[in-house]
Formats: C-alpha cells, structure tokens, sequence
C-alpha cells in the first residue's frame, strides 16, 4: 500500500507511552509538543500521492504494485541513481534536511538484512538453532506492505568507560529470558530518534568492549508493545510560530531514551542475538545504507548554505565585493567536494551477496568525514556574511505595525530584492545556525553514526583497509615486497567472509 498521512496520524493514537519533558503525551498526533513533527511525517508520505512527483517517489514491483520507493532494492548503478533522486527529493521538499530521521531514511537499514541474511541466524547464539532468517524476510514484508517506519536504537547508556566490566554492569537492553516462543527483555537503549513517530523500535547495539552476550539484540518492537517507555528530552520546537520560525516552528524530532521492562519480542522479530563477534562487525554494515543517505543529506545542505550566503550578500549589497566573494567561493568548494565524493561513491560501487548495488563505502564514509570536518567553519562562514542581519530583524507583528514599519523597511532595504524577503533569508538563517532547534541539528549531524572520530577509526576496520589488504599491493610492488602468503591468518583474512562481502568488490573478490 501507499500509505497516506492521514492514516499516518489516525495510526499514532495506540496507546504508546511518551514523555516528553515531564509532560505524558496523550496522543503523539494532536499534542503542542509533538503534533507539528508528525504532521511532517505525514507530508512525508502525502508526497507520494502528488501526481507530479510520482515517477520519483514510487516504484511499480514485480506483481504490478505501485509502491513508495523507500522499499525499491537498487540492482544496477542506474538504480542507485534512482534511488538517490528519491532521497534528494524527500530531503529538498522537506526543507533541506530539517527532518533527517524520515522512515526512508529508518527503513534503508533493513537492505543488509535482507541482503544477507542467513549470517545474522547462523551467527546468533542462544536461539536454540532456531532459524531466524524466515522473521527477517517477513518482517520486511510486513513493513513494506503497510508502509510502516522502524527508527533504530543501537546506542547503549554511556557507562563507565574506564573498565571493561563496567558493560557488564550497565542498564543497557539485555535478555532476560528465553522461551520457546520468543525472548524477554529488559533495559535501556539510550538514544532514539523519532522513535515517538515511528510505528516499530529497531533493536540493534553497537560492539563495546566488555559487552556480555545477553546484550547482543537484534530485533524489533512495536512502539505502543507493552513494557515499553519513551523519555525524550525537552522540545525545541517554536510551535505556532510559523511566521517569525520557519523551520524550528514545523517540529522537532524528538531524541529519547527507551526504557523496557521485561518486553515480550517473538522469534518472529528477533533477527540475532548472543554474538559480541558478530556484533563488532556488523552495525557498520548495518548503517552503511543510512550512511549513503546522509551523504546526499549534506551535499543537499551544503547546497543550501552556499544559497543563504548568496542570497543575504545580495540583499545587503556585498555580493560584488571580492573578499566576499572569496569567501563564498569556500562554500561553493564545500558543496561541490561534497557532490564529488556523491557522485564518485555510486560510480565505484559494487554488487554485494544479495546482488544490491552498492556505492563504494570508503568514499560515502570519507565523504561524511570531510563534511564533519569542515561544516564548522562553513556555518561560521554563513553567519558571518550575514552580519547583524542573521540576528538583528523586526519581528512579523513589528513589521505589520504601520508606526514602526515606517522606521523598519529601509533597514531592509538593499540594492535587489523586497525588504520582506530579506527577512525571511534571516530568519531561516537563525533558525538553522543560532537557535536551540538549529544547535540540536548540527549535534544531531555530528554523532549520527558516528561522530568523526569514530568514523575515520571505523572505516579503517573494514576488510580492505588491513596491511595485508589489497590497499598495500601497489606499495609492496614498488617495494619489491612478495605478496602475503594466502594462509588464513592475515588481519584481511580473518575478518569474517560475509562482512568482507559487504565492504567493497575487491573485497568480495
């Protein structure tokens, strides 16, 4: 089906149970705090209903169903392409990345599931040989044929990281029972986002040293299950303030910690458990699809920085200046380094085992490690071409008082353009550089996956990074060094065969 927002909001009144602050949520879809976010949520899925955008947001599949194209498997760089302009354009409609966690984004993770499967059971320790590779494909199914949204949770409470056992310890999400029917668990994962808007909770955890196999969840759970609780931190958003808040006005995503307590998951949603091994080499994997996606996300953002410094030095008349337009040569730079390393990422992919194509890892993850970087000083850039302008305006009641904007409109007033119009670039300005709502989206951006430190270490993990690799052959050539004896026990060698067929074809090869 296409799902549509209204039956979107009509889904969320389950009974789920939602702090935000310290206020309960009665109903995520009509509550101040959190009925502006899903109500972008539901744009989300109306926009696979406009006419004039149906050939980019949906598929026909192979039965001659029309589906959104958060479900379309890319098997050719062509697709990919395809696939990319799907995402492109949910980011652009929905205001340049102001809702990051949209359930294309949620659900893309699902591709190394359902590309691989039979390691995530075939790993798993403690299901009594159960074979969960059959759960894996339904639930995808079930997902796929409801349009639903399963936001991921891997991220465990922040313990104290100056010993190993103090993992051990944690509050974090662990199996607390087995039955022949499914598992119990009890715990915390600490960072949800939009879990409030999401219909599923997926389960995962990343690897920690120290971590005890009853920690090792794979899974997914119904945000309304029994058990479950989210606490979410205090709101930012500047509801009912469209006017003088463009972006910040139109919701917040909400980040939260959710607590189980002794929840009920059948076998049915449980797609590993008991493995740290397999948990050290796979949530990187996992998220590789959500990592392409956020590439796109900050090629389209830096877009729109270079846009907003354009637009505010014409209007205040610096445009033509030559050190301005240095400087806006930077952010013209960044945008297009970003596209480079977009465009070069789906150029070098690569079919994985499921026969997915795949943009090349190392040059998304590198991609997201230079926007990382570099994205600081691009705001700073921004906001100051702006000058007082990103900070210093009328409000819209101001405005609208003839005594005042008498004094006010040639304080706006600039070589091209309508004073109003000035405005309106100012105020997208603060709201996404020097805002409470617009800090939480750089933080967000920041630690999404991994921040930047854990994405260069993370990315030199994979397979063909090793010394022993194809990365040194070139070297060892020139070198005159022989190439490693094909024993079995290279750091290249070792790492498990599935997971180097996820990483690269070299690797796969």
């Amino acid at each position: 089906m296409l799902r549509t927002g209204k039956q979107y909001l009509e889904a969320l009144d389950d009974g789920r149970v939602i702090w935000v602050g310290d206020e309960l949520i009665d109903n995520v879809a009509t509550h101040p705090k959190t009925r502006d976010y899903a109500q972008r949520i539901a744009e989300f899925y109306d926009l696979h209903h406009r006419p004039d955008l149906q050939d980019v947001m949906t598929f026909v599949d192979e039965d001659g169903e029309r589906r959104s194209m958060m479900w379309f498997q890319h098997r050719s760089k062509d697709d990919l392409r395809r696939k990319r302009r799907y995402l492109e354009t949910v980011i652009r409609e929905l205001d340049a990345g102001a809702a990051p966690r949209t359930p294309d984004v949620n659900n893309y993770v699902f591709l190394t599931y359902m590309d691989d499967p039979t390691p995530w059971s075939e790993q798993s320790v403690g299901t009594g040989g159960r074979d969960l590779t059959a759960g894996i494909t339904a639930f995808w199914e079930h997902i796929r044929e409801g349009d639903l949204n399963a936001a991921p949770a891997f991220v465990d409470p922040q313990t104290d990281r100056s010993r190993e056992t103090a993992q051990a310890e944690s509050p974090a999400l662990r199996v607390v029972e087995t039955r022949d029917d499914g598992i119990v668990v009890r715990g915390v994962k600490a960072i949800g986002t939009g879990t409030p808007f999401a219909d599923y909770i997926h389960i995962g955890v990343f690897f920690r040293p120290g971590i005890v196999t009853e920690q090792i969840i794979y899974a997914a759970v119904p945000v309304n299950e029994r058990g479950v609780t989210l606490i979410c931190r205090e709101s930012t958003v500047k509801e009912g303030q469209a006017d003088e808040h463009p972006l910040a006005s139109r919701g917040d995503e909400l980040d939260t910690v959710m607590l189980f307590d002794d929840v009920f998951i059948p076998w049915e949603r449980v797609f590993h458990i008991g493995n740290p091994a397999h948990a050290a080499l796979y949530p990187q994997r996992v998220f590789d699809w959500l990592h392409y996606q956020a590439l796109i996300r900050q090629a389209v953002r830096a877009e729109l920085m270079v846009g907003l410094g354009m637009l505010i030095t014409e209007h205040i008349g610096t445009y033509q200046l030559p050190p301005v337009q240095t400087r806006l040569a930077q952010l013209v730079g960044f945008h297009q380094t970003m596209r480079a390393h977009l465009i070069a990422c789906e150029e070098e992919g690569f079919l994985t085992p499921g026969g997915l194509y795949k943009p090349n890892v190392l040059l998304f993850d590198f991609g997201r490690a230079h926007y990382l970087e570099h994205v600081p000083r691009m705001v700073n850039e921004v906001v100051d071409l702006a000058g007082r302008s990103a900070l210093i305006f009328p409000t819209e009641k101001q405005w609208e008082r003839p005594e005042l904007r008498k004094w006010l409109e040639p304080l706006q007033t600039g070589p091209v353009g309508r004073p109003h119009d000035r405005l309106k670039i100012s105020r997208v300005i603060r709201d996404m550089f020097l805002s409470d709502w617009g800090d939480r989206i750089s933080v967000f951006e920041n630690f999404n996956g991994t921040p930047l430190l854990a994405v260069r270490m993370l990315t030199m993990h994979r397979a063909e990074m090793a010394p022993s690799g194809p990365l040194t052959d070139l070297a060892r050539k020139v070198c005159g060094i022989a190439p490693p004896e094909p024993s079995g026990d290279t750091a290249y060698s070792e790492q498990a065969a599935y997971a180097r067929r996820q990483d690269a074809r070299a690797a796969a090869s």
